[in-house]
């Protein structure tokens, strides 16, 4: 058990574990019980989705003081607190009869992914990783779209089988295995068991001690740049996911095929993250970051038609190509700092913001507008100034200052 423990790939593969289920649970799957919440409670969709608002704007009020958490604690008792949070949440959705009893969860969920979410697995991996940090990052972050990718056709089939309120109790023991298996696996840094991160000497200096304090951080235009971004690709593509079901149910699709773009989605997602993390060690990884946005605009641009058939799943794989590499640089771009966890969890603040601003307003614009084009064309645009804002993003921390720490491995 202690040669697992040390092992810095054992942490990786921690956290892709545990975004499979955290932010699947919550961020992408969910999205499959909305028609039987919208039939069984006859709610609007701006209602229904004003939950999402409610989780990401908590995420986003409290993601900076998150991070100060994190940083004084550690990502250990973080990640326990958050499964535990989770799994309550879960059990307490299948117990719902009011809109409120919903909105209350959905605050819950946030706290969850405060403390077992993105930010904290990514700060988790980094302190184990120097060296082969982009592969390292992208095999955690292929949790979110393994979770997205199994979740949603697993509900689809739940739900049809059980109900809606058996599969949330079902599912309310997900998080519980993951808190077990973060007692048994998960250590803060290789210090704690007497080891020493990929790419640093055995008697090397921290790696969490180079790059930027927070003051100096937000002295630089790359971290508003970063954050500005960010609270537009997360606007879009939050939305994306969070609608996409009931746009295909819209377009006329059976509710497990529906399902399945966003399996599509998440797949395509997920290769994008693996081989985005891999090329960002090897070439600049501002051009890899700038060649996702583009492939993300192009996908967008052909949903916003609102056409069938293969062009709605061309454009489905699209957005995932470009989506799995931001979300995997986005995080990258922010991790070579010494205040990584306050410094990241204000960029995730203004991600998450985004995120569930474009998740409400897309459903209010759909109650007014009566379908999806209007909102999917806001979408689009807000790509678009999200790739020209990108343009301004720039390493403050030269690379060479982080090969100190490689030059012996």
């Amino acid at each position: 058990m202690s040669d697992i423990r040390r092992n810095p790939w054992t942490i990786a593969g921690m956290g892709l574990v545990i975004l499979m289920i955290t932010n699947g649970l919550t961020a992408v799957a969910i999205s499959v019980f909305d028609e039987s919440l919208l039939n069984e409670f006859g709610w609007s969709r701006g209602e229904l989705k004003f939950r999402d608002f409610l989780n990401f704007a908590v995420v986003a009020l409290f993601a900076p003081f998150g991070g100060l958490i994190l940083d004084r604690v550690g990502a250990r008792r973080m990640l326990v607190a958050g499964c535990l949070v989770l799994a309550v949440a879960y059990f307490a959705y299948s117990r719902i009869d009011r809109l409120l009893q919903m909105y209350v969860i959905h605050v819950a969920f946030a706290v969850a992914l405060l403390a077992a979410g993105t930010m904290v697995v990514i700060v988790l991996v980094s302190s184990w990783f120097v060296e082969k940090r982009g592969l390292a990052i992208g095999i955690a972050l292929v949790g979110t779209s393994a979770g997205s990718f199994l979740l949603p056709p697993l509900n689809a089939v739940l739900i049809g089988e059980l109900g809606w309120r058996r599969t949330f109790v079902l599912e309310a023991f997900f998080p519980l295995v993951i808190l077990l298996l973060v007692l048994l696996l998960v250590r803060n840094s290789p210090a704690e068991v007497g080891g020493h991160a990929v790419g640093v000497a055995a008697d090397g200096p921290d790696p969490r001690r180079s790059g930027l304090e927070f003051g100096q951080a937000l002295r630089t235009r790359t971290f508003w740049a970063i954050g500005s971004s960010g609270f537009l690709i997360y606007y879009s593509i939050l939305a994306i996911f969070a609608h996409l079901f009931l746009h295909m149910r819209d377009l006329g699709y059976e509710p497990k095929v529906a399902a399945s773009a966003l399996s599509l989605l998440s797949l395509v997602a997920m290769s994008s993250k693996l081989g985005s993390g891999w090329l960002a060690d090897r070439f600049d990884r501002h051009k890899v970051f700038m060649a996702c946005l583009a492939l993300m605009l192009v996908g967008v641009g052909g949903l916003s038609t609102m056409n069938g058939g293969m062009w709605v799943w061309s454009s489905v794989a699209l957005v995932g190509l470009g989506w799995g590499g931001l979300f995997t640089l986005y995080n990258m771009l922010t991790v070579n700092n010494k205040a990584i966890g306050k410094i990241n969890g204000s960029v995730s603040s203004m991600e998450a913001f985004g995120g569930g601003l474009g998740i409400w307003l897309t459903g209010v614009l759909f109650d007014v507008f009566g379908s999806y084009q209007v909102p999917f064309l806001v979408l689009l645009a807000c790509v678009a100034l999200g790739l020209a804002i990108g343009t301004q993003i720039r390493s403050e921390l030269p690379e060479d200052r982080l090969r100190r720490f490689t030059a012996t491995a």
